[in-house]
């Protein structure tokens, strides 16, 4: 490091020239209410940031090519509970995956909490400091919403957590891992899977879950269903909820089915612009979907990938 100045009594390092460069700066769990229910930024050791132990970060800057550099001089806390994601009333979830996000709001220094990966700028109408405004898979806990449409952001870590959907000490918990590889800094979550749950129409007995998980690498993200052969149909059509919006309708051939044992060695899976939810149909050929049939037992198996809606 070169350089320096003093600014509101600061010593300010320079020679950062590169995005997301951080000094001193750590994401660690914290407990306000509940064990783990807070990602706090504090400094490299844990210890609390003040103007004589304070952390630097390096963000893209609001002018094409250019950099901002900020100084942080206190800790800052986002309480994770009453925020879903979309994921709410679906029922408990082990080992989700959440980003922090460090933002250049035209000039000043946000943090922020996301689900959805992939992110270099924020829609301000996503963003919110309210934890229960948060119920959409492409919103940001941040604290303080997002006031420029002139904002940059990067990821700067994750957290893996378990959420509590309605049985814990409050609704829409978050509870933190405490892993060495569960809160980690300096490093995006992308291609890291993570469990998602069931959640369809034209069931009256679900299928049994033998695997469903999800990950996003830039985005891009892949989506993984595995069911029993036990559910039972109550229509001939079927969908079934992704975790992240996609950005275009598409449609996939993939995958297997089980219906009223007869099994095809494809399905159709289609997407739909701004929307998490997917139809899944026969495929017995190669061309348009089939209808299934009704009050059997019907069950699928695929996967797919798609765009990530970016609002």
């Amino acid at each position: 490091m070169t350089g320096g100045r003093i600014t509101g009594g600061v010593i300010e390092q320079g020679g950062a020239n590169m995005a997301t460069w951080m000094n001193n700066l750590a994401i660690i769990l914290a407990t306000t209410t509940n064990a783990g229910d807070t990602v706090r930024i504090a400094s490299a050791d844990g210890s609390a940031l003040s103007p004589s132990n304070y952390g630097w970060i390096t963000l893209p800057g609001t002018t094409a090519g250019q950099l901002s550099t900020f100084s942080v001089t206190a800790n800052v806390s986002i309480v994770l509970t009453g925020a879903h994601w979309g994921i709410g009333t679906t029922g408990d979830i082990t080992g989700g995956l959440l980003r922090v996000l460090a933002i250049n709001d035209n000039g000043t220094l946000r943090w922020g909490v996301a689900y959805q990966g992939g992110r270099t700028t924020l829609n301000t109408s996503n963003t919110s400091a309210t934890a229960t405004d948060i119920n959409l898979p492409e919103e940001v806990l941040c604290t303080t919403a997002v006031g420029s449409a002139t904002n940059r952001c990067r990821e700067v870590g994750y957290v893996r957590a378990n959420f509590d959907d309605t049985g814990g000490a409050a609704e829409d918990l978050w509870a933190i891992q405490t892993g060495i590889d569960d809160v980690v800094t300096g490093q995006n979550a992308d291609g890291l899977w993570q469990p998602f749950n069931f959640s369809s129409t034209n069931f009256t007995a679900n299928p049994t879950v033998n695997l469903l998980q999800w990950t996003q690498i830039g985005h891009t993200v892949f989506f993984r269903t595995e069911l029993g052969y036990n559910g039972t149909s109550s229509g001939t059509t079927h969908t079934q909820e992704a975790p992240i919006k996609a950005q275009s309708t598409s449609r996939q051939h993939t995958g297997a089915t089980f219906d009223n044992a007869t099994h095809s060695l494809a399905i159709v899976v289609d997407t739909v612009a701004g929307d998490a939810t997917l139809t899944v149909a026969r495929s017995l050929s190669v061309g348009n979907p089939t209808a299934w049939t009704n009050a059997v037992s019907n069950s699928w198996k695929y996967s797919i990938s798609y765009e990530a809606y970016q609002p």
